[in-house]
């Protein structure tokens, strides 16, 4: 059972609580909601069952990540020192007609890209002012990669949902995986998607992707090729050389979690080899090259077919958007 660190009636001070136990026994607690310590929310502090506390207030609108409840969030929660909530679903927060509300700096995300990160399956109003991402395709490994995947989707047959995105915030769909080329692994995507190692007992293998707010790690030199680096957003792709014997080329870089982040530079060739694509940064695609890039946020990997994810996948519905932040992929 976690001990978390807990304020009362907005004070920043706290006492220590056992987690499980801070609504019966504090009740009601105060938001400071515009940080003066005069503007005051009445309402309850919560757990979900990832461990993530958030705010509920009296009229059932619910925030995740404020600036009163940040400190609430157990350590174990935080990855690599950030605030965030993981594959989250709208009512675990809010009922039906309620409105969900992401904090500034407090990421929602997913390491799937098959699950979003935020699935709305209620009417309901979303306000982010924080990041939301899907996850990136993994790049090729002399195989097929993956397409990435999608930061929000709107179940089907919901109606009633609006999504306003301020200034400041991001929603992002994970980047694609780098196609097969030559003898190199490809990019990973944005969205921590990892960089693909070519085969052979010479290759280099390919680079992990990046936690919240990190680059992916370079792809591993092999016996006749560089790596290529990570990105903040797309991961490079690896370079061989063609003289060489056998399949020794290097590995992919990963795709990072930095939002807008940079893309990872391909591998160098040498005299007679093939320099890697370099990954795509922000909302742009991988470029191809004997091992392509992984793309950026909501963008396709180098070399074609496999498709960055999208923002918001509406499951066909309608739904209101008012965008005033930074958007990438298809909504």
């Amino acid at each position: 059972m976690a001990t978390v660190t807990v304020g009362h009636n907005g004070s920043r001070s706290g006492v220590s609580k056992t987690a499980s136990k801070f609504e019966e026994e504090f009740g009601t607690e105060y938001f400071d909601a515009d940080g003066s310590n005069n503007l005051k929310i009445s309402g309850t502090v919560h757990m979900d069952n990832s461990g993530t506390m958030f705010f509920k207030a009296g009229n059932g609108d619910a925030v995740l990540g404020s600036a009163f409840y940040a400190n609430l969030v157990p350590s174990g929660a935080l990855v690599n020192g950030q605030s965030n909530a993981k594959q989250i679903t709208a009512s675990t927060y809010i009922s039906s007609g309620q409105t969900l509300t992401i904090s500034e700096d407090f990421y929602v995300w997913s390491d799937s890209i098959s699950t979003p990160a935020l699935v709305i399956d209620i009417a309901c109003t979303i306000v982010n002012n924080g990041y939301i991402m899907g996850q990136g395709g993994v790049g090729a490994s002399q195989g097929s990669p993956q397409s990435g995947g999608p930061a929000i989707k709107i179940n089907s047959g919901v109606t009633g949902v609006t999504i306003q995105n301020n200034s400041g915030a991001y929603i992002a769909g994970g980047g694609g995986g780098g196609n097969a080329g030559g003898w190199a692994g490809s990019g990973g995507g944005a969205g921590g998607a990892a960089g693909g190692g070519p085969n052979g007992s010479g290759a280099g293998t390919g680079g992990a992707g990046g936690t919240l707010n990190a680059t992916g790690s370079n792809g591993g030199y092999g016996y006749n090729g560089q790596g290529g680096f990570g990105g903040g957003a797309g991961g490079g792709g690896g370079s061989y050389d063609a003289s060489g014997p056998g399949v020794y080329g290097g590995g992919g870089g990963g795709g990072g979690r930095i939002l807008p982040g940079t893309g990872g530079s391909g591998g160098g060739p040498s005299p007679y080899g093939y320099a890697g694509g370099p990954g795509g940064s922000a909302g742009n695609s991988g470029s191809s090259g004997s091992a392509p890039g992984g793309g950026g946020w909501g963008a396709a990997g180098g070399g074609g077919s496999y498709a960055g994810g999208k923002a918001i996948d509406d499951s066909g519905v309608s739904y209101t958007l008012t965008n005033n932040g930074t958007i990438y992929g298809a909504t």
